[in-house]
Order: C-alpha cells, then structure tokens, then sequence
C-alpha cells in the first residue's frame, strides 16, 4: 500500500494548471511513497520527513527557505564538486561521483533540478538521486539505493508522483 506523504497539509485540491514562473511559491508538495518505505524521525539530521527500507535504503525530504534563486540556475558544475567534497571529508579519502546525469527543469511549473549519481562508500555503491524544487519553500528529495539499484523504478515512480499543490492564502 502507498503512502501519501506531505510537508505541509494541503489546503486545497491540487490545481490543473501548472504554476507560473511568478508564482512558483504559491505552492507546496505532495509525493507517493514506495511501498517498502517505513517513516523514521531525521529531525537529528535537520531531515523534514525520512522513509526507510529494510535493505537500509532511504528517501529524505529537506526544506528550507526559499532564499529567491531558482533550482534552473544550479549547474552540474556547481553541484558534484560540493558533493564530492563533502563525501571526501566524511569518508577521509577522495572519493568520485560516477555515472552523474543532470537536468533542470520544472515540475507542475515549479523550477526544479535532478541529479543522480554513483558513488562507491567503504566497499558499497550506492545510486543517489535528488530532485531539487522551488516552491513555498526550497524543497530536497534525495533517493539513496544501498542494493545496486533495485529501487530504480519505485524511485522513478515517486519522482512522478511529486505533485505541486496551492497553498491556501
């Protein structure tokens, strides 16, 4: 059975017609969660909602503030060097994202990005997605795959299922 997962309680049902790029922060989103998928509490981690499997696998959702830059903006330049740099420090030897794919775009016209990638940690490789979105608030999927990639297609599926939904005023 799916879940419906929700940062913010919608007021309203989603709209049929996609935000503008003026009034992208008029909304919030919804997202169905694989079936699988277990709520844990990430609030340790600064984690909004966090889903995990038995395998270890996760799905996280951050929000923050949206501070006006667009999720367009990003580049792929911009972003695996960060990451990089930040898995180097935790994991204490140079470490490569591999396979990395790039795209910006939108999601019911919300300004949003996705990167995935591989990186290998400590022996295990791990397939990494993350869907960035600007809305009320600059919102974070990131999709973690511990097996080898046998979450792909739910991964997707949820991906899809990320809907854009009008916070009432």
């Amino acid at each position: 059975q799916e879940q419906s997962a929700s940062s913010s309680q919608p007021a309203s049902e989603p709209q049929s017609e996609s935000a503008t790029a003026a009034d992208y922060e008029k909304y919030t989103f919804t997202f169905e969660v694989p079936e699988g998928f277990t709520e844990v509490d990430g609030a340790d981690a600064g984690v909004t909602e966090k889903y995990m499997s038995e395998d270890g696998s996760v799905i996280q959702l951050v929000l923050v503030e949206n501070d006006g830059s667009l999720c367009t903006d990003l580049t792929a330049d911009m972003l695996v060097p960060s990451l990089e740099q930040a898995f180097t420090q935790q994991m204490g030897s140079d470490v490569t994202l591999e396979n990395v794919d790039f795209s910006t775009g939108d999601i019911d016209g919300c300004p949003s990005y996705q990167l995935s990638y591989t990186v290998t940690l400590n022996g295990v490789t791990l397939h990494q997605r993350i869907v960035g979105i600007n809305g009320d608030m600059a919102y974070t999927f990131s999709f973690t795959d511990v097996t080898g990639g046998s979450w792909g297609d739910a991964f997707q599926a949820c991906v899809d299922s990320i809907t854009a939904v009008e916070v009432a005023s």
